[in-house]
């Protein structure tokens, strides 16, 4: 689709539109622009707020659009290690994604909700608490099919309770796929 503008009564420029609700077809199977798609993963986080050692992080987030704006909704678990979480933290972003056959990026950012135990003195976590903060997630990967891929997630979680960042290896899956254009026999 392509729109026409006139600048000058000489001169015109033409500015590629993608259409909303749009497919195209890539090695005889049929995609769709604007698809939701999931990540999840696992990786490495630091609290920032008190001085512990490099933790696990483990995260799954939703991503969807709404017209052409897209949302982010997920969690994130961290701990000390893989099988010890201290915080369940839950969020809602507003984002911006770039896509085209061979990578993914997306980046989001919004509120989050955090609630676990706190330490108490060296090794006890005994202290509830419950938190809303501020999330945010830059996340980049790279397709092995338009519609599966790897990457990373650069991560960011700050409420009064603690401050965490940290890297996600993720699994990225899309909504892309719509079926084959041509079926033989």
């Amino acid at each position: 689709m392509v729109e026409e503008t006139n600048s000058s009564a000489d001169t015109k420029k033409t500015k590629h539109i993608i259409p909303l609700d749009s497919t195209f077809v890539i090695n005889n199977k049929v995609f769709k622009y604007y698809n939701n798609w999931l990540t999840l993963g696992g990786g490495a986080q630091q609290n920032l707020r008190y001085n512990y050692k490099l933790g696990f992080a483990g995260g799954v987030d939703f991503n969807f659009h709404l017209s052409q704006h897209y949302f982010q909704l997920g969690t994130t678990i961290t701990g000390e290690r893989f099988g010890f979480y201290n915080n369940y933290q839950f969020h809602l972003g507003y984002g911006k994604r770039f896509e085209n056959k061979d990578f993914h990026a997306a980046g989001f950012i919004g509120p989050s909700y955090s609630t676990g135990y706190g330490k108490v003195g060296d090794t006890v976590y005994t202290r509830p608490y419950k938190q809303f903060g501020l999330y945010g997630q830059i996340e980049i990967a790279k397709k092995i099919t338009y519609d599966v891929g790897v990457g990373a997630a650069l991560f960011a979680d700050y409420n009064s309770e603690q401050s965490i960042i940290g890297l996600r290896f993720l699994l990225y899956f899309s909504g892309a796929y719509k079926g084959k254009k041509y079926i033989a026999g």
